[in-house]
């Protein structure tokens, strides 16, 4: 269902693929919808540890005991597809080599009816035996939509996502099949992660109990909710396809669930003063026309003008005279976030020089709720600029991030630097780089560039 990748290699280019391979690209993001539990019903809220494969004794990992995982899944299954209601909020945080990262997934489900947002990338709702997607984010006035045919309510999602899926273990249980042999129902768990999955082991905890799930690709814990008998927990460890072990991924979902009668508000897709289209990139801002040959040194630099986090207009014009140095990066992009306190403390070096130094980060196509979550968590002491529609991304030729461009006095490109080219957990590896930066820095300042 899900795709697990890296981080994407072209955020402007591929935006689709960012967009719908949420490892999870996956995000910050948060929502703002959450539905009580109502009608008498009880919240069924416990606190769940995160699970360990080292808990698991040998006992736990018996054939009696295996039986016992595919009966409780099997529980499960039916748990999410008998209620009448539900909703789910789903804190989602992936860490990797190159830094961590965290999104947040809401859902509600009713008979017939579901809506799940992917927040601040994507909202996908059935109404009956209608499908619709849409970007509310980015382009609000347009949806996808499509038709479910013989109660393939997931083929018909992942039609409309290019075959990308939903980090929510409700999707699979609650829309898939009506009837399934038991020996599958673990695979439903995977998230696209990992193949050939299957129960290794079960045990019960004072919160419910938790099944070892073993697949090629990567390994992990599902903790089921005792109230309720909803997934309430994952931890898994995969390996994308391709990489080395020293890549594996950690994945943690800690999901909230409510059961209910009824929702407070019946879901629906409006598509009134929306324009239906047919393709993905439709729902995509507009993106102006790459420069011939991409960014050159020597070239004048691109104009921007842009606003930073805090409000100010920023454009190229303003700085005239000085040196330039933009850092082009996303919260998905997890070389960008690990590079980020390196160019953090660059800045604060040039702040220290005067004012001959102007440093920048530049958000590529997200949000600012989005970008100032990351950015405030982290306080870094230098400006960001949000570059929403990707134009000055564009303009300065990033199809691959991080991307640090600097402009000299004169307007020109001075230096361009793609990618993670030290390492950020070597500290003399980091003020090698550094020093390297502000040597070059500083002669650009005193017109020896």
């Amino acid at each position: 269902m899900f795709h697990p990748v890296t981080d994407p290699p072209n955020p402007v280019g591929n935006q689709t693929m960012r967009t719908f391979s949420t490892v999870l690209a996956t995000s910050l993001l948060f929502s703002s919808l959450s539905v009580a539990a109502q009608n008498g019903q009880d919240a069924a809220k416990v606190v769940i540890a995160p699970g360990s494969i080292a808990d698991f004794t040998e006992a736990d990992k018996s054939p009696e005991a295996i039986k016992k995982g595919l009966q409780a899944l099997a529980k499960t299954r039916t748990a999410y597809r008998a209620a009448a209601a539900m909703t789910e909020s789903i804190e989602i945080s992936v860490k990797s080599p190159m830094g961590g990262q965290t999104m947040k997934v809401v859902s509600a489900y009713e008979v017939d009816r579901f809506q799940i947002q992917v927040v601040g990338q994507i909202d996908v709702t059935g109404v009956d035996n209608q499908i619709y997607m849409s970007m509310p984010e980015v382009a609000p006035d347009r949806y996808m939509s499509g038709t479910v045919e013989d109660g393939r309510v997931i083929d018909a999602i992942s039609a409309l996502t290019d075959g990308g899926g939903l980090p929510d273990p409700a999707v699979p249980f609650r829309l898939g099949k009506a009837e399934m042999e038991i020996e599958k129902i673990p695979a439903l768990l995977s998230l696209g992660a990992m193949q050939n999955v299957a129960i290794k082991g079960f045990r019960s905890t004072p919160s419910g109990s938790q099944i070892l799930l073993q697949g090629e690709g990567g390994s992990g814990v599902v903790s089921l909710n005792g109230k309720n008998d909803l997934v309430a927990r994952m931890d898994l460890t995969v390996t994308p396809p391709g990489m080395p072990a020293e890549m594996a991924l950690s994945l943690q979902l800690v999901i909230d669930a409510e059961v209910m009668k009824t929702l407070p508000k019946k879901i629906a897709f409006v598509t009134e003063g929306k324009t239906r289209v047919d393709d993905v990139n439709a729902l995509l801002p507009e993106q102006p026309t790459l420069p011939q040959g991409g960014l050159k040194v020597g070239q004048d630099a691109p104009a921007f003008d842009l606003m930073t986090l805090s409000g100010e207009k920023v454009s190229l014009a303003s700085l005239a005279g000085k040196v330039v140095v933009l850092d082009f990066w996303a919260t998905w992009c997890g070389p960008c976030r690990a590079a980020m306190p390196a160019m953090n403390e660059l800045a604060m070096w040039a702040k220290s020089q005067g004012d001959s130094v102007k440093v920048f980060a530049v958000n590529v196509g997200e949000t600012k709720e989005k970008a100032s979550g990351y950015w405030d968590a982290q306080k870094f002491a230098f400006p960001c600029l949000m570059d929403t529609r990707n134009v000055a991304a564009m303009a300065y030729g990033a199809s691959s991030i991080p991307l640090t461009v600097v402009i000299g006095p004169d307007g020109k490109v001075a230096e361009v630097e793609v990618g993670l080219n030290f390492n950020p957990q070597d500290k003399a590896a980091v003020t090698k780089h550094l020093d390297l930066w502000k040597k070059t820095l500083a002669g650009l300042a005193a017109g020896k560039g």
